[in-house]
């Protein structure tokens, strides 16, 4: 696998690394909802600076916005920050935040670690 997945207090830090599918993105993502410590967490910093390739598709953020917005009508509130250096991964990130608006989970795109802690644990 190419993901980890480090709880913190009130959030999750999962950080990708090496080539990445989408098919481990999504396990990763049915690991943590099923998670119990899921449901008092609020925020997911998901950390792509690390992954050298990938076989993420369209159709895979598709499938992720589809299950994130199930999930949100028991989780409710929830802040999503993808952490994604510039390339390929971008536009699937800005296509997954696209398909996130005018959802329950708010959802954002940074190119630094810090700037997306600091949304994510920013109370708004």
């Amino acid at each position: 696998m190419a993901y980890t997945n480090i709880w913190e207090k009130t959030g999750l830090h999962r950080l990708f690394t090496g080539e990445v599918s989408g098919c481990e993105i999504f396990e990763s993502n049915v690991e943590h909802h099923s998670d119990v410590r899921f449901k008092d967490i609020e925020y997911v910093i998901n950390d792509f600076l690390g992954v050298s390739s990938h076989s993420v598709e369209v159709g895979h953020t598709e499938i992720y916005a589809s299950t994130d917005e199930m999930i949100s009508r028991t989780k409710h509130q929830l802040k999503i920050a993808l952490v994604v250096p510039q390339g390929p991964l971008l536009d699937l990130a800005n296509n997954y935040c696209s398909l996130m608006r005018e959802q329950v989970f708010e959802c954002d795109v940074f190119h630094t670690l810090e700037d997306a802690r600091h949304w994510a644990t920013s109370k708004t």
